[in-house]
């Protein structure tokens, strides 16, 4: 009876998966080293916002460069007071000498007559700083004396206008009258002023027709139950 041999073949494939099994099992039994796959974390950290500074010479949106703003220089200090004029320092001067007659006269009636008085010597800014004070210390029953002054050519204008203001203010019979003398008066320089007035109250331009400005005036004043100083 012949025996059962077994083949070198089967053997050698017995023998590799044995070395193959003894491998893989060494390879699960070793010690694994775990590897951190995770990416670290960093942390932001609390604070102001880190900004970049802004470029020295920084470009607006329509690209142009700003303008350079100057150093500021030494403010310039007051301006000096204009020099004083002659005509100032006389109309001061006069306005001074009138104080002083007012006060050396306190009293109205003592401060009117010397005005009055004293006036047709005054200097012409004399008399425009006196004219005003005059007005003023004159009542109606003595109003002649400056009624003349109007008329002077001596008179500077600017006392002139003062006195013609004043007769606005009168009463009708006794400013009205003196706008007529003005009318009258030869190369006045407030006589056309006079003839625009008394247009307006009498209704009428009567040029330099000196009665028919007065009968104009006089037939007002009757309107008015008002009689002109003399007819009654």
């Amino acid at each position: 009876m012949q025996k059962n041999q077994i083949s070198p073949v089967i053997i050698a494939g017995f023998l590799v998966a044995f070395t193959g099994m003894a491998g893989v099992g060494w390879w699960l039994s070793a010690p694994t080293a775990h590897v951190n796959t995770q990416l670290p974390i960093v942390e932001a950290k609390q604070g102001k916002k880190t900004e970049s500074p802004p470029p020295s010479n920084p470009v607006s949106k329509e690209g142009r460069l700003p303008e350079e703003i100057p150093a500021p220089g030494p403010q310039p200090g007051p301006c000096p007071p204009a020099p004083q004029t002659a005509e100032l320092r006389a109309r001061e001067d006069a306005d001074q000498k009138i104080g002083t007659i007012l006060l050396q006269n306190p009293t109205p009636e003592g401060a009117r007559d010397r005005l009055l008085t004293l006036f047709s010597g005054f200097s012409s800014f004399e008399k425009i700083a006196a004219a005003p004070h005059i007005v003023n210390l004159v009542t109606d029953d003595r109003i002649s004396k400056v009624v003349d002054f109007l008329k002077s050519p001596l008179t500077p204008v600017e006392a002139q206008e003062t006195f013609f203001n004043d007769m606005l203010n009168r009463p009708p019979q006794v400013g009205w009258p003196v706008l007529v003398d003005v009318i009258a008066a030869p190369n006045h320089p407030l006589a056309q002023r006079a003839k625009e007035l008394l247009t307006t109250i009498v209704g009428g331009d009567h040029g330099n027709d000196v009665a028919g400005w007065t009968q104009g005036i006089r037939d007002q004043m009757k309107l008015q139950g008002v009689e002109l100083p003399g007819d009654s």
